[in-house]
């Protein structure tokens, strides 16, 4: 089966973003002298927005600092988010096979909208993805569907015939709250254990297995 359109996540799907995101954290960390997290770490820091991950990333020891700490990351990842991040291998393949297919391409992400949007501008072709969302309001923050069900209606398309494509459970809930086939991905920043246990419908271990 083919679907009608695909939604992407973006960071540990589309793009390998880890170090960038962790470097940027760390050095927050540091200024508010506080311990940095090993990058590793940030796997299972990210995925649900940067307030969730600087609380995350500073744990129960200096709650007080959260805030702080998230103006921080915002302002210092803004200036260098593109240093170490660049697509996976095989990504641009895909998208040039699903598009070959002319199958709709979105990208819905927990990053913030404004990063988001300049993340896939500057990475790809403007022709590229129909639509881009990212974090705009805390309400409708994946795994809220609200997102998803609007890049459906802007792109002509039922839930039912969307694939939801991300490497967290995050992305699978998303696709089930919307009506949508869930695609999990491994290659990113949560294992082939955690997507099966939150019930992705499909778990593929690289872009070419989404379509042949």
């Amino acid at each position: 089966m083919i679907p009608k359109a695909c939604i992407f996540d973006l960071d540990g799907t589309l793009v390998d973003s880890l170090r960038d995101i962790a470097e940027s954290a760390n050095a927050c960390l540091t200024l508010l002298g506080i311990q940095p997290r090993a990058v590793d770490d940030y796997r299972y820091l990210v995925g649900e927005g940067v307030p969730t991950l600087c609380k995350r990333a500073i744990g129960d020891t200096y709650p007080h600092m959260v805030n702080r700490l998230t103006e921080l990351v915002r302002a210092f990842y803004r200036v260098r988010p593109l240093r170490h991040t660049k697509p996976y291998a095989g990504i641009n393949e895909m998208l040039d096979r699903l598009r070959h297919h002319e199958v709709k391409l979105a990208v819905l992400s927990n990053k913030p909208h404004e990063m988001s949007v300049r993340m896939v501008r500057e990475l790809w072709s403007d022709n590229t993805f129909a639509s881009v969302y990212g974090f705009i309001d805390e309400e409708h923050r994946k795994p809220n569907p609200h997102y998803a069900l609007k890049i459906c209606e802007e792109l002509g398309v039922s839930p039912a015939e969307t694939w939801v494509i991300g490497d967290t459970p995050t992305d699978v809930e998303t696709a089930a709250r919307a009506g949508a086939a869930s695609v999990g991905v491994t290659w990113g920043f949560r294992s082939r254990d955690d997507l099966s246990a939150a019930g992705a419908d499909r778990i593929i271990d690289s872009p070419a297995e989404l379509i042949s």
